[in-house]
């Protein structure tokens, strides 16, 4: 028989309703903070990557370093346009150049200074980290100066270097070096690099570029932001699964070289990359090709993260916005450095990168229609002929 509950058995009932919504909200609101906690500790984590990557180049860096340098004699790295009737090539080859042009401002004991203001200033984007490198130019004034291309000639250019004879060269005091090809072999078989270099004969490749190049350059305020961004907003606390493709002359850039990519090989890397489509992946996919990138795009969706900006070529793209263009170039080659997979193709952008990681963990390259684990340590083997013409011998 059905009885009407009385007012004390309401409140009660209540009283309990009412603390058991309380208990689950601090229950819920606890969970929520500690997995907000775990994301944005995460995400700090990411986001200093940058910072700690370029602290990281202060440490036992001495020895890329020397003290008895000439104060008023130079060698600049230097890439001002076609006025100077030189290509400079893309961000790899300009990479190449810088290694090559501070390893000889080293070995003749000279100031070394960069000055790369083709497409847009080079000083837009970085900021000297522990070597003084920018040009002022009160400091050239009177003083003589020569060019020296290095990769016109570039047998010349070789037995040039190997000889280490540059002071009967190498006269004037300010020589302007430009080119687009890696000398350090040739730097390590010149008399007496032993003892003025010793690490130049016992540090590999990789290691001289990772040095290097994190000790010279340091990004800029606003492309760092970018970066940091990328990770704490986009990637967040997902494994970050990258491949750079480059296809080389193709609609977006019908006049640069050709490259071994084609539809079929595009088609094998996004395979590899779709074992990846899962709830704690995100893809990136550098490229210089737009119909690449808007194949990515329909492949992987929600899963594929994007940097910004025009693809363009910093030495052969002549219309567009060609400052954005190279900046992002920048940006995505430095977000290869930190991918926790990499997949590369015959490029210097993505072997230089894969120089710049800490090691070799979940790197795999494309060649010959294969994907294939492989070393920072190999990859001048696997893909000859990219940062020099040599390496295959």
């Amino acid at each position: 028989m059905w009885r009407p509950i009385s007012l004390a058995r309401w409140v009660c009932l209540f009283v309990i309703f009412v603390a058991m919504l309380y208990l689950f909200q601090l229950i819920h609101s606890e969970t929520s903070s500690t997995k907000q906690q775990h994301q944005l500790a995460t995400s700090q984590r990411k986001g200093r990557r940058c910072e700690l990557m370029e602290k990281e180049s202060s440490q036992n860096n001495s020895q890329f370093m020397r003290q008895d340098l000439a104060p008023n004699k130079y060698v600049i790295y230097t890439c001002t346009g076609a006025s100077r009737g030189s290509r400079c090539g893309g961000w790899s080859d300009r990479m190449k150049t810088i290694v090559s042009s501070y390893i000889l401002s080293l070995i003749m004991k000279r100031q070394f200074r960069i000055m790369d203001t083709y497409p847009c200033n080079f000083d837009k984007s970085f900021d000297e980290n522990l070597v003084t490198w920018k040009l002022k130019q009160s400091e050239l004034k009177d003083l003589t100066s020569q060019n020296f291309y290095a990769s016109s000639g570039v047998k010349i250019a070789r037995n040039h270097f190997r000889s280490g004879d540059f002071e009967s060269v190498h006269k004037a005091e300010v020589v302007y070096f430009r080119g687009n090809w890696d000398f350090i072999n040739e730097f390590s078989e010149g008399p007496h690099v032993g003892e003025m270099l010793p690490w130049l004969l016992q540090t590999p490749r990789p290691d001289i570029y990772r040095s290097i190049l994190r000790m010279l350059l340091r990004h800029t305020d606003s492309v760092k932001s970018s970066i940091e961004d990328f990770f704490t907003k986009k990637v967040q606390n997902n494994k970050l699964v990258c491949a750079h493709v480059r296809q080389g002359r193709s609609k977006t850039l019908p006049t640069d070289d050709s490259t071994d990519i084609k539809e079929k090989d595009v088609q094998v890397i996004f395979d590899f990359l779709s074992k990846y489509k899962t709830s704690n992946h995100k893809l990136f996919i550098a490229t210089d090709s737009a119909d690449v990138k808007n194949l990515a795009r329909q492949k992987f969706q929600d899963f594929l993260l994007e940097v910004p900006g025009p693809i363009t070529h910093m030495d052969i793209s002549r219309s567009g916005d060609l400052c954005n263009g190279q900046q992002k170039a920048f940006i995505e080659h430095e977000i290869l450095t930190r991918c926790d997979t990499l997949l590369l193709t015959r490029s210097g952008f993505g072997i230089i990168a894969a120089f710049l990681r800490e090691n070799s963990n979940e790197l795999y390259c494309y060649s010959r229609h294969y994907i294939a684990p492989c070393s920072r340590y190999t990859l001048s083997k696997i893909y000859p002929w990219t940062l020099s013409p040599w390496d295959d011998l």
